[in-house]
């Protein structure tokens, strides 16, 4: 009877340690839930800010990411706590079952090794080449030759890598500020089309749909933004798109134009990063991303790497002319010209928050060379001694080599839709003309102007469009001739007004009709014109296939 009781006694006392136990448990355990839910609520929505965040590396964005890691980090502590200390009190006699009314499992919940969240590195990465050619860069995931055999293919057509640009995923959410800050709203991304236009992104514009998909919207930005500036402080992440455009499809679902007073920052829906020693100015081009090519409906993040054919025709403006007065006149004006010129950028920022203003964009260099027959390309001298060049303007008239650059010192336009851009130049212009000589030989007569113009740029389409450019130049004679006498120096008013016209979308077959005047400022009967009808042509750069 006595063993009967004992073993009573000793039951009681360990359920009302395991009781003891369980109360124990509770205590730890609902604190520690109650954490875990308020941290992952924060986490939640932490995450939904940065996918509003496309530009990884600026700073507000690294300052996010490192926000949801250690969030992340905080959230795996506390979860690592519980499963501790539900072991220990399994040990104590308490079931699992019990504890896990206190602190429930969480079965999609998985811990981390590393600081990378998954979730955020993940990326649809494209190679885009020819402007409008897509290839998956996962094509050749695990095939090596092939990897080798596309960049041996680009390497011979001098194709380098620009750089990258990444967008959000399919209706990834984008956030909406209102006079520079921030809001709770958000818009949902669809797609986003650009151009580049003389290494600035020129014209941005982004579609973005409501939460219901019901109503689009269409944000552009105000000015141009340089590729080169582009992920500075006052880069993109200062480059604000408004709302210029909406297609609703249910005009009830927007009340009191809602989203015309919101704006978008450039770096949330395009950031660009340029290939390492690569950060060059491009040639001219559209871009749309997504590609009709690919899936639109990708959920990740999307990142197009832009390759971009660099051979010397791309860079170098050729150009022949034929003048028209050369070949129905007596004039002396060539039947053939070379002309070649180059665009070297300076400083390609914009100035101006609200117009497009650039001071020192870029120089120009170039040289013109004019084939001129034997009985025309020679000055006309006096007859007295020392001899005199009769007409002044005759030494830019029949000169052979043109040469010099011309420095964009001021450009700007009054908005980013006007079609016409207005520009302000310095140009130095160096000039060779041939003095016959009947028992000698000929005598290069050599002279170098310098002056300032205006170039006046109109376009009716980007393909088509016309040049203006008034100008005054002092010209100044380099020689010291026996028996000839340099004339005065004399100032020249020139004026140039061409027209050209490019089929499709690339400007190697480019054609031209120009229009030149020129006028002696001390004489103003000492004039002379050309009118001239040009094509731009291009230079074989490839590589040579042998012939079996």
């Amino acid at each position: 009877m006595k063993t009967i009781t004992a073993i009573i006694f000793l039951f009681f006392l360990c359920a009302g340690y395991a009781q003891d136990y369980k109360t124990e448990a509770k205590i730890k355990l609902e604190p520690l839930l109650e954490k875990f839910n308020a941290k992952q609520t924060e986490l939640n929505t932490a995450k939904d800010i940065l996918t509003t965040m496309t530009a990884k590396l600026d700073m507000a964005s690294s300052d996010q990411l490192k926000k949801v890691r250690d969030l992340k980090q905080s959230l795996d502590s506390i979860y690592k706590q519980q499963e501790i200390i539900k072991s220990f009190y399994v040990l104590m006699g308490v079931s699992k079952g019990e504890l896990d009314i206190y602190f429930p499992p969480q079965p999609e919940y998985k811990i981390l090794d590393g600081s990378a969240i998954e979730s955020e590195e993940k990326k649809a990465i494209y190679m885009l080449y020819d402007g409008n050619k897509i290839v998956e860069e996962k094509l050749f995931e695990g095939n090596k030759k092939m990897e080798d055999i596309f960049k041996s293919i680009l390497s011979a057509s001098s194709e380098t890598c620009l750089g990258s640009f990444e967008i959000p995923g399919h209706r990834q959410k984008v956030v909406l500020y209102q006079k520079y800050e921030i809001t709770p709203h958000y818009l949902y991304f669809e797609d986003i089309k650009f151009s580049i236009r003389e290494g600035n992104i020129f014209e941005v514009k982004v579609r973005v749909t409501d939460e219901m998909g019901k109503n689009q919207f269409y944000f552009e930005n105000s000015v141009p933004i340089s590729l080169l500036s582009y992920n500075t402080y006052y880069g993109a992440r200062r480059q604000y798109l408004s709302n210029r455009a909406t297609s609703p499809l249910n005009v009830k679902d927007i009340t009191n134009n809602t989203y015309n007073n919101f704006q978008i920052v450039l770096s949330d829906v395009l950031l660009y990063l340029s290939t390492p020693g690569n950060n060059f100015v491009p040639d001219d081009i559209e871009f749309s991303f997504p590609k009709e090519t690919e899936d639109k409906t990708e959920p990740n993040r999307r990142q197009y790497k832009v390759i971009q054919n660099t051979s010397l025709q791309n860079i170098l403006e050729l150009r022949t002319y034929t003048d028209f007065l050369g070949l129905f006149d007596d004039s002396a004006n060539g039947i053939v010209q070379v002309e070649g010129k180059a665009d070297f950028f300076v400083t390609p920022f914009q100035v101006g928050r609200s117009t497009p203003l650039m001071f020192f964009k870029k120089v120009s260099p170039y040289v013109h060379y004019t084939r001129l027959d034997d009985d025309k390309k020679g000055l006309t001298l006096n007859d007295e001694v020392p001899q005199k060049i009769r007409k002044s303007l005759e030494i830019i008239e029949k000169s052979y080599l043109d040469m010099g650059s011309v420095l964009d010192v001021f450009s700007f336009r009054f908005k980013k839709e006007t079609p016409f851009n207005i520009n302000f130049f310095w140009a130095l212009r160096y000039n060779i003309t041939t003095i016959k000589q009947e028992e000698a030989d000929d005598i290069n007569f050599k002279t170098v102007g310098n002056g300032i113009g205006m170039r006046l740029e109109f376009k009716r389409f980007n393909n088509f469009g016309f040049t203006y450019s008034p100008e005054a130049i002092y010209y100044n004679h380099l020689n010291r001739l026996e028996n000839i006498e340099n004339p005065k120096n004399f100032w020249i008013f020139r004026n140039e007004a061409e027209v050209f016209y490019f089929p499709g979308e690339t400007k190697s077959q480019s054609i031209f009709l120009r229009l030149r005047t020129f006028l002696n400022m001390s004489d103003g009967e000492d004039s002379f014109f050309q009118l001239q009808f040009g094509y731009r042509f291009s230079i074989g750069m490839g590589s040579v296939k042998a012939k079996s």
